[in-house]
C-alpha cells in the first residue's frame, strides 16, 4: 500500500487523525472566510449556512478569529435577521418556542464536514493497519488520542487490531507519563537546561491523548 497523508501523520508526534483534522478544519474555515463577502450572499455555501442555522459555538469563534470584521458581520447579518423574525411573532409563546426550535435544529455545516472527514480517516487507518509495515511505523510513534482510539476500535470490530491498538496505546501513555515526570523533575536550573523537546511538550501531549484536539467529540455515532 502506498504512502498516504495519514502515514505521514504518524510522524507528527500527535494523534495522526487529530493532526490531519486540525489542518482540514483550518482549510475549511479559510474557505468559509473566503465566501463571507457581501458578493457571496447568494452562494451555495451561504444558503447552506443559513439553512443550517449557523455554526456551532466553537466554529463560530474560530471563524471570527481568522476572519475580518466585515466577514463576521456579513455572516452574522443573515442569522440575526432570522432571530429578529422569530422575536417579531405576536402569538403568545411562539417567540420562546421559535427560539428553542432554532437552536434545536442548529446543524453546524463545518461540524458535518469534519465528521465526514473523521470517519474517512478512521476507515483509512483501519485499512492501513492491515499491513505489518504500517503497523511497525505506527507502533514507534505516539498513536491515537483516546477518543479516536475508541472510535477506531468500535468501527473496526477486529479483536486483533484492537489488541494491537491497546498495546501500543499503553506504551505511548507510559512514554508520555515518563516525559511528564522528567519535565517536572527538571523544572529548576540547572536540570531545566537538560529538558528535551518531548519532555517540554509532555503536558500538551497528555491533554491531547486524553481528550483529542480542540473540538473532537467523544460521542460514538
Amino acid at each position: 500500500m502506498g504512502k498516504t497523508k495519514l502515514v505521514d501523520a504518524f510522524l507528527s508526534g500527535r494523534c495522526p487523525i487529530c493532526s490531519l483534522l486540525q489542518q482540514d478544519e483550518f482549510d475549511y474555515l479559510c474557505h468559509w472566510v473566503g465566501v463571507s463577502d457581501e458578493k457571496d450572499r447568494a452562494s451555495e455555501e451561504r444558503v447552506r449556512l443559513l439553512k443550517s442555522k449557523g455554526f456551532c459555538n466553537y466554529h463560530f469563534w474560530e471563524f471570527e478569529r481568522i476572519s475580518g470584521f466585515y466577514g463576521s458581520a456579513e455572516i452574522g447579518l443573515g442569522l440575526v435577521e432570522k432571530i429578529i423574525d422569530i422575536l417579531r411573532r405576536k402569538e403568545n409563546g411562539t417567540q420562546f418556542s421559535g427560539l428553542l426550535e432554532h437552536f434545536r435544529d442548529l446543524d453546524c455545516p463545518l461540524c458535518a464536514d469534519m465528521k465526514e472527514k473523521e470517519i474517512g480517516y478512521i476507515k483509512e487507518l483501519i485499512s492501513l493497519l492491515a499491513s505489518n509495515e504500517n503497523r511497525n511505523k505506527y507502533a514507534t510513534r505516539l498513536g491515537l488520542c483516546l477518543p479516536h482510539l475508541i472510535k477506531t476500535v468500535v468501527k473496526a470490530k477486529d479483536d486483533s487490531l484492537a489488541f494491537f491498538l491497546f498495546e501500543t496505546q499503553k506504551e505511548a501513555m507510559e512514554m508520555v507519563k515518563l516525559n511528564a515526570k522528567e519535565f517536572i523533575r527538571k523544572q529548576h536550573p540547572p536540570l531545566s537546561w537538560e529538558q528535551t523537546k518531548d519532555e517540554e511538550n509532555s503536558g500538551l501531549r497528555a491533554i491531547e491523548k486524553l481528550v483529542g484536539r480542540k473540538g473532537v467529540k467523544m460521542l460514538l455515532e
